[in-house]
């Protein structure tokens, strides 16, 4: 029996869901089709799939540890027969599809509002920091679509405490885990927000909680055993090899809470300033590293969305719903813990990484935006609002397909150039992927780095291919070079941005 307190279904939500839907795909279409250029994440992945591919997936996880994204490229590929680039473009725009419709289902889920849904409809449609990312091969799209429907269903159960909830709640907590290791935190955390639950007794929230905890460790279990049957994954070394990424890191930590600041506060504030301030360097790292978090989390929520959660949040317009508010506050925090233990640990982020957290934050606009709506229809003010609505819609939904890069096609042209002027069995050296990738001459094209080693370039074999674009760490060794006639320069491809792209021999 339905509860009181569960929103009704909102009238054709299921129209919705499939606009939705194709508009997405429609978007995640123009979006490959403006920025044809794979972003450097992409090579890693597509490298893993085909390692999958050509010698199975103890390989490919030896190669990279949390290959699950690389093999389902692998599947998908092998099931459409498209090159990975583009099953990985078919997959990521059914996922971006997925992450829409489930920012829907979530309004809806808080509102029987058939106004606000669409609202919800719309916002999803026209985030430019969401758009921005369908061009990109990167596994945080199933991430982001899969931990949205592990909210909607922990709000779900939340309402009614039913076993098929928790069941999916589980589910998708998994699938986004093997995504993203961080959904494990969300998984492990978020139930907690079951006991809360005032419309209903503790002691039925206990028992929802434990029922959770129950299935979590019966999955989990079952993954382990799966895993060690089929023999194909060294888990623990998997585990270890996973941890041994961030070990570097480790030491950023030592130096934020450690002792030994003073060559770091010499460096910052110089050598007579270091002597008073040395003691409070942790505070200044931390405060730095806090503000710098806060500029990438507005960014990703864009000049458009900033100013009306401001608005809505000083004007009490973003209420919600308990059950909603419960569940999208839990989500809030893990996120910006998750965030704040990466930045300490790593002393970076980017746009990218906090979109889950601005996503979070953008459920909360279309309410936002339908009580102001009518707060203006109240005052007369309705022209003036569909104004500024209107320029901030039309700014968000242009903004994320305006590129302001520069154009990679010398790339292109270079290889073509290669691959026709040069020997087939010379050594390829090059800081481009997309060259070494599009040539087929590097074995490990996803190892390739801008910043190349000048030592690569001098201990270069006689009669090795050296291709590379300018940068400062090795211009100088190449410019002598040329002038001693240790490199003869082949072709010169001039960039529209940065450093020209050289073609070099090394000399026999």
């Amino acid at each position: 029996m339905t509860r009181a307190d569960v929103m009704p279904a909102v009238n054709g939500i299921t129209r919705i869901r499939w606009v939705t839907a194709i508009i997405s795909l429609l978007l995640s279409w123009l979006a490959v089709t403006l920025n044809d250029q794979p972003n450097h994440d992409a090579y890693e992945y597509v490298r893993a799939a085909e390692i999958f591919l050509q010698s199975g997936m103890a390989d490919a996880y030896a190669h990279y540890q949390w290959a699950h994204y690389s093999v389902l490229l692998a599947g998908v590929h092998t099931l459409t027969g498209l090159d990975i680039f583009t099953a990985a473009h078919l997959l990521n725009a059914l996922l971006f599809a997925l992450i829409s419709v489930g920012f829907v289902n979530l309004v809806a889920a808080a509102t029987p509002s058939r106004r606000v849904v669409w609202l919800a409809a719309l916002i999803i449609l026209i985030f430019p920091a969401l758009n921005e990312s369908r061009s990109l091969i990167v596994r945080d799209t199933g991430f982001l679509a899969f931990s949205l429907l592990a909210m909607l269903q922990l709000l779900r159960y939340w309402l009614t405490l039913r076993l098929r909830h928790a069941v999916l709640f589980v589910l998708t907590c998994l699938l986004a885990a093997l995504f993203r290791p961080e959904a494990i935190a969300f998984w492990v955390l978020s139930p907690l927000a079951l006991l809360v639950n005032n419309t209903h007794s503790p002691a039925a929230c206990r028992r929802a909680l434990a029922v959770v905890v129950g299935l979590s460790l019966l999955i989990a279990a079952l993954m382990v055993v799966t895993v060690a049957a089929l023999g194909q994954i060294d888990l623990p070394q998997l585990l270890r090899s996973f941890a041994g990424i961030y070990q570097p890191f480790a030491n950023n930590i030592s130096q934020l809470l450690g002792d030994n600041t003073y060559e770091l506060s010499r460096s910052v504030f110089g050598e007579y300033a270091a002597q008073f301030v040395d003691h409070y360097t942790h505070f200044f790292l931390l405060a730095g590293l806090l503000s710098l978090l806060l500029v990438f989390i507005i960014d990703g929520l864009g000049l458009a969305v900033v100013p009306l959660l401001v608005y809505g949040i000083s004007r009490r317009l973003h209420r919600l719903p308990k059950g909603a508010t419960t569940v999208f506050v839990t989500w809030l925090l893990i996120a910006l813990l998750i965030l704040v233990c990466f930045i300490l640990l790593t002393r970076f982020t980017t746009v990218r990484y906090t979109l889950l957290l601005c996503l979070i934050l953008l459920l909360w606009l279309p309410f936002i935006v339908d009580r102001a709506w009518s707060l203006a229809a109240a005052n007369g003010r309705l022209r003036r609002f569909a104004w500024i609505v209107g320029f901030l819609a039309l700014f968000s939904a242009v903004d994320a397909h305006i590129s302001f890069g520069s154009s990679k096609a010398h790339l292109d042209e270079a290889t073509a150039w290669l691959l026709q002027n040069t020997r087939a069995e010379a050594t390829l050296v090059t800081n481009e992927i997309r060259v070494a990738y599009n040539s087929g001459r590097v074995a490990d094209f996803d190892r390739v780095e801008r910043e190349l080693e000048p030592a690569v370039i001098a201990d270069a074999a006689p009669g090795s291919i050296i291709a590379v674009t300018l940068r400062r760490s090795f211009s100088d060794l190449v410019e002598a070079q040329l002038a001693s006639g240790q490199l003869r320069l082949l072709r010169q491809l001039p960039a529209e941005r940065g450093g020209d792209f050289l073609i070099m021999e090394k000399d026999f």
